[in-house]
């Protein structure tokens, strides 16, 4: 005769049900492996990021992009690619942007210019507020302007400060100069200082400042308003000359030249800055990321020692900094192009 034991009815229920849970748990955990293992493979960034440049490629802020590209690489552990979206006054560049995924997989190098584009394009235009359509990253470098003749013209004509240039360009009503785009900070400057010196100058923009040096240094305008990083072997070598620069103070880069502050034109101030910005919904954590390694990037000496090389000057901080920066700017040129009737080419 076979003896079974007794059980007691009230230790077997909660003994199943306690079975049952741990078998729940125990399936429910082996369901959950799987996708954790995709998680932790999928974690940002797992594939190559693309970086927007609004210039074509070889000019001076495509230099730098790839500089930053570069070194960017072996911290995030991946591929950073430069795509150049010339044309239209950026704006081509700054709608590809926008529109992009905000997976932390798009970037967009933005030069201050397309703060001012929204008050100078036609109404029509299909513009970018980049204040209010794009998440702000870091602002990773700036450059000065300089108010810059030919160096033949220069010798010919006996200019070595911008006194010297009033006096000549006095006698030459109507004397062509350029500040690249129509409402681009260069021009800014140059209608402003158009305004406060009283000459009778004539703006000729051209598309993109590769296109005004180059206009420049052959002598089909004699005065430019321009930025000095990609530029400064032609200062060095004398086949351009700066007469002052709009920083509001002397830059170290050329500390003989000085700010057209210093001679009395305290409104023709500007500088020419880019800032990264990614997609709006771009998740917190990875802005942070991103912001947390270009800044370590600004700091490496061999990157300063480059960017000293190319006319840079490096800023970075944080996101905030950026988003302040933007919202001064548009303050101050929706002024300026409004006072100096500034529109587009």
């Amino acid at each position: 005769m076979t003896w079974a034991p007794t059980v007691r009815t009230s230790f077997r229920g909660p003994l199943m049900r306690c079975l049952r849970r741990l078998a729940l748990a125990a399936a429910t955990a082996a369901c959950l492996l799987p996708w954790a293992a995709h998680a932790q493979g999928e974690a940002w960034p797992s594939r190559p990021l693309t970086l927007i440049v609004s210039s074509g490629p070889g000019a001076g802020v495509d230099t730098f992009a790839r500089v930053l590209a570069e070194r960017l690489q072996p911290r995030l552990g991946q591929s950073v690619i430069v795509e150049n979206r010339p044309g239209a006054s950026g704006m081509i560049a700054a709608r590809q942007a926008a529109r992009s995924a905000p997976d932390g997989y798009t970037l967009f190098l933005m030069p201050n210019t397309l703060v001012i584009a929204p008050y100078v394009l036609a109404q029509n235009a299909a513009t970018v507020d980049v204040t209010k359509e794009l998440a702000p990253v870091v602002m990773p470098v700036s450059t000065m302007m300089v108010m810059a003749v030919n160096g033949k013209f220069a010798d010919s004509h006996g200019i070595r400060t911008v006194k010297d240039f009033i006096a000549v360009a006095k006698k030459d009503p109507g004397f062509a100069y350029s500040g690249g785009d129509n409402g681009s900070p260069m021009n800014v400057m140059g209608e402003q200082f158009r305004k406060e010196s009283g000459l009778e100058l004539t703006s000729v923009p051209y598309g993109g400042v590769a296109k005004m040096v180059t206009a420049l240094l052959g002598g089909q305008v004699n005065m430019a308003w321009m930025p000095t990083s990609g530029n400064t072997q032609y200062f060095r070598d004398g086949m351009l000359r700066a007469l002052a620069t709009s920083s509001p103070r002397r830059s170290p880069q050329m500390p003989d030249v000085p700010a057209m502050a210093e001679l009395g034109y305290r409104d023709v101030q500007a500088t020419a800055w880019f800032g990264i910005l990614a997609p709006l919904g771009t998740p917190a954590p990875v802005i942070a990321r991103l912001n947390q390694e270009i800044n370590a990037v600004l700091k490496e000496p061999a990157m300063r020692a480059r960017l000293d090389q190319l006319g840079y000057q490096p800023e970075g901080g944080a996101p905030e900094a950026l988003s302040r920066q933007m919202r001064e700017d548009d303050e101050r040129y929706r002024r300026l192009t409004a006072d100096l009737k500034i529109r587009a080419n």
